[in-house]
């Protein structure tokens, strides 16, 4: 009997070991864009705060540059974020750094190339400014914002225009490539800020876009890409994401930090 006994132990001791580990539930796939939207929406929402990073393909046209920083979200989002690009004519590429925590201005800290007394390197830029170096900086600004605060655009395009083709699953990741019609979005947008963004690419006879969004098991998007024709030139716009949920303390500068405006 004591045999038995320990035969029997052993067996359910090797049954143990030998047994398939459970399988790791899978993420959900969405089979619309409206509910894939929603999704990741909440998902977001839950989660706050981030770090993108804007890689451009060297064959794109536009305004797009390499840039990164963080977000966090709210009912105005923050944003602080690190751009290189030429900012004079012919010149070399040139840091140029965006701090805003307010909806109609922005910071931005300029290289030593503007003249600026080397302590105080900010400069204040308010949309009711129509200066060239106003309109130049917040032009800059605000093609980062885009891609890095992707719930403020590219989220309301997609669950407005776009239609689901096709989705791709890798492990606990998931590809869904969207058709973006525009007039379709002009037409169901509310938001009259977004509808003139897209009233704008109408005109200028871009009537479709083709998008991406990836996101992981936790329905976090991973990165989102648009891909645009305008005229002989395929424009690229993504960014990736990554560190939800982390600490990004985002602050403007200082006041003796900010020279002031002549």
């Amino acid at each position: 009997m004591k045999r038995t006994a320990t035969l029997l132990v052993a067996a359910l001791a090797l049954t143990a070991c030998t047994s398939s580990p459970p399988q790791p539930e899978q993420p959900t796939q969405y089979s619309d864009v409206q509910s894939l939207v929603a999704a990741v929406s909440k998902a977001v929402n839950e989660k706050k705060t981030y770090r993108f990073g804007i890689a451009p393909p060297t064959t794109t046209g536009g305004l797009t540059a390499p840039a990164n920083g963080v977000v966090r979200l709210g009912d105005v989002p923050s944003i602080d974020a690190t751009t290189k690009r030429p900012v004079q004519t012919g010149g070399k590429d040139e840091e140029l750094r965006f701090v805003s925590t307010t909806k109609d201005s922005a910071f931005v800290k300029v290289p030593p190339v503007f003249g600026l007394p080397q302590d105080k390197p900010w400069v204040r830029l308010v949309r009711t400014d129509t200066d060239d170096f106003t309109s130049t900086m917040l032009g800059f600004y605000d093609v980062i914002y885009q891609q890095a605060v992707f719930t403020t655009y590219h989220l309301p395009v997609l669950r407005a225009g776009g239609e689901l083709k096709l989705a791709a699953q890798t492990g606990e990741r998931t590809r869904y490539s969207i058709a973006v019609d525009y007039k379709k979005a002009y037409d169901a947008l509310t938001d009259e800020k977004l509808r003139n963004e897209i009233k704008l690419a109408l005109d200028q006879g871009v009537t479709s876009s083709a998008g991406e969004i990836e996101i992981d098991g936790r329905g976090l998007p991973l990165g989102i890409k648009f891909s645009t024709q305008f005229q002989n030139t395929l424009i690229v716009d993504e960014a990736r994401f990554t560190d939800w949920g982390t600490d990004v303390p985002i602050a403007e500068p200082a006041a003796n930090e900010i020279s002031p405006r002549n």
